[in-house]
């Protein structure tokens, strides 16, 4: 905080400038005077001292690695814990997606992630007639134990830390079946899953059996990257993902888990997108909200609870088909933000996404990018760059008030799950909002809405790259990929004990009926050869959950 005559000698210094300012700005006629960010939050040309004044140094800001953590979780920032490079990816069989793994750990990768073709993880298998042209096409076919088995097939699942992107309980299932028959404690076993938290019971029940028996996975996920990605504004991304996080912590609770047993073991999905100096002050405003909720509300009493922790990826609405290129630009200013806003792990959208799933020519270009960061830019040398910053901690300290503002709305509705009807409505409103700026021009986008270009020269280096390089430069999608995965799930449906699988789906229907967590049963299940498309259906007739088209089941929108 300032003494009174420094306020008085600044503010008069702020009123010269701005009124000369005001002068210049005259004589420029399209200056944007009143600017608004990403999420309509107004800016000033400038910020002086004033703008933080009621800052308390030690409450909001403080050090890294000390609470609320506003600049960091780890004292050292990069320096003691390096960013993990971890890109989606998924594509085609167990088979493509394992030499893809290996491809980009030759590239310098120190994280794995993997992208099913399945969705909500609720659809049919790979040999329904109803997913015909969806097999393996928007990440890799997983039908069973076995692709799962092909997947991690010489991946050392203790040295590279594992991201699942699914939500189903058959996908966590595999992973631990496969470390049993490695021979690989529970106890030390890490990796992670996108199990978003959510007013299921099957969400639930992965996260309680963790805590009790996988307590270095991390079993709860805040998937607020995607809700982002659908309009919403930084605010809401921190407010709903908060919310969601009560809500769960409510559910483990009832069934007899103490706060600190489970909080450590969720994590956050997040987005880093065109606002540069918003997306860096939200990862801190987050930090910041996120620990002051936990310690004030639920009274946490281990610091690794109140750490905040973030995987992100780069924003894709704004990924264009039109100038290519130019993606990779956007793409590199998006890591930038999420780099100085001290996320721990981060996926960088390939620059053909907009076209086809990312090739091994433009996944390396996004691994790359992320060493050219670290390594030449200098960045990760210091921790919280940007802290101090007479705009950034201002912009932090209205997206956390906002936050906050968000949370008791919410929990004024009944909390994350009761209110989830109204977070959706919110969302589709700020997507609207979103949409129609770039739209009307309002909001600018290079190559679609200005800066157009009738002969697209960077599509056509495209297109020759592809018909010219001896590499694939631009992903198609093969129909024997589907073939292939037929193959594979015929032999492991052949293959397996029928009067065996039909015992343990006995029992794992009859725990599913109790009310009793499913997990175990369910490895028991997926060893037994059960397919994901069979526990889907399951699901469909124990919680009575009637699908449509290709999925078997549609989720619930309540615990049961």
């Amino acid at each position: 905080m300032l003494k009174e005559d420094i306020i008085k000698e600044i503010e008069d210094a702020r009123q010269l400038y701005e009124a000369k300012l005001e002068k210049i700005l005259e004589k420029v006629p399209k200056a944007d005077k009143n600017y608004l960010t990403f999420s309509g939050l107004p800016v000033k040309p400038l910020y002086s001292p004033l703008d933080i004044e009621d800052l308390d140094f030690i409450k909001d800001i403080s050090f890294p690695g000390q609470y609320p953590y506003t600049r960091g979780v780890y004292p050292g920032g990069y320096l003691s814990r390096g960013l993990h490079i971890r890109q989606v990816t998924g594509l085609g069989t167990a088979e493509e997606t394992n030499q893809r793994w290996r491809f980009m750990l030759s590239k310098g990768v120190n994280a794995l992630s993997v992208v099913p073709d399945d969705g909500s993880g609720n659809r049919a298998d790979s040999d329904d007639e109803r997913v015909q042209g969806l097999v393996g096409k928007g990440g890799v076919a997983l039908d069973s134990l076995f692709d799962y088995e092909t997947l991690f097939d010489g991946i050392d699942m203790l040295k590279y830390p594992v991201h699942m992107i699914s939500t189903n309980a058959y996908s966590l299932a595999c992973y631990l079946s496969i470390a049993r028959d490695r021979d690989i404690d529970f106890a030390i076993l890490r990796g992670s899953m996108s199990n978003w938290i959510r007013p299921e019971t099957e969400c639930m029940d992965i996260m309680e059996y963790c805590a009790r028996n996988v307590p270095h996975f991390n079993a709860g996920y805040l998937d607020m990257r995607n809700v982002r990605e659908g309009g919403c504004t930084a605010a809401q991304e921190i407010a709903f993902g908060v919310g969601a996080a009560m809500a769960g912590c409510d559910e483990l609770i009832k069934r007899g888990l103490n706060i600190d047993d489970f909080l450590h073991r969720i994590t956050w999905f997040v987005n880093s997108g065109p606002e540069f100096f918003e997306e860096i002050a939200k990862f801190r405003a987050m930090r910041k909200v996120w620990a002051t909720i936990f310690h004030d509300k639920y009274d946490s009493k281990d610091p690794r609870s109140l750490m905040c922790r973030m995987h992100c990826q780069t924003y894709a609405p704004t990924l264009t088909i039109e100038q290519p290129f130019n993606n990779l630009v956007r793409s590199t200013l998006y890591a930038l933000s999420a780099i100085m806003g001290g996320v721990q792990s981060l996926s960088i959208n390939s620059f053909d996404e907009a076209l086809a799933i990312p090739t091994e020519f433009s996944a390396s270009l996004s691994v790359r990018t992320q060493q050219i960061i670290n390594l030449e830019s200098g960045i990760t040398k210091i921790i919280d760059p940007v802290g101090g910053s007479y705009y950034l901690e201002c912009l932090t300290k209205k997206i956390e008030e906002e936050s906050f503002e968000i949370i008791d709305k919410l929990m004024s509705k009944g909390g994350g799950f009761k209110a989830w009807e109204w977070m959706c409505s919110e969302i589709r409103s700020a997507a609207l909002k979103s949409q129609q700026e770039f739209d009307s021009g309002s909001r600018k986008l290079v190559g679609v809405n200005i800066h157009v270009e009738e002969n697209d020269i960077q599509m056509e280096a495209l297109k020759t790259l592809q018909e010219y390089a001896p590499f694939e430069a631009l992903s198609e999608y093969s129909p024997d990929v589907a073939e292939k995965q037929i193959r594979r799930l015929q032999k492991v449906k052949k293959e397996r004990d029928s009067e065996k699988l039909a015992l343990v789906a006995k029992v794992l229907i009859d725990t599913m009926k109790k009310g009793e967590n499913m997990i175990s049963p369910l490895i028991e299940a997926v060893k037994a050869g059960m397919t994901r498309g069979e526990f889907a259906k399951i699901k469909s007739e124990v919680f009575n959950l009637p699908g449509e088209g290709p999925y078997v089941c549609s989720p619930p929108s309540v615990l049961a």
